[in-house]
């Protein structure tokens, strides 16, 4: 890395497909790979962090069946509104 950021040491198949994929998009492998690591440490992360949080503090939780089916239920009301 130009500015010394960081160095990681990938296996040669992980390292191949970084390659390809950065090939593909036109993107060298180092700005492949920083765009990825930057997108996956940004998506949902402080969310789950607040809620493992909130989790932590109360010991309730929702449960994914529970979930799902109330967004079901939810998506269901807002299709028939139409």
């Amino acid at each position: 890395m130009a500015d010394g950021g960081l160095t990681i040491e990938l296996n040669e198949g992980l390292a191949q497909r970084v390659k390809d994929a950065a090939e593909a998009l036109g993107q060298s492998a180092d700005q492949f790979a920083n765009e990825l690591i930057a997108k996956s440490l940004d998506d949902g992360w402080a969310e789950a962090r607040a809620s493992l949080a909130e989790y932590d503090r109360t010991g309730e939780y929702v449960d994914a069946d529970v979930a799902l089916a109330d967004f079901r239920k939810e998506l269901e009301r807002r299709l028939a509104a139409r």
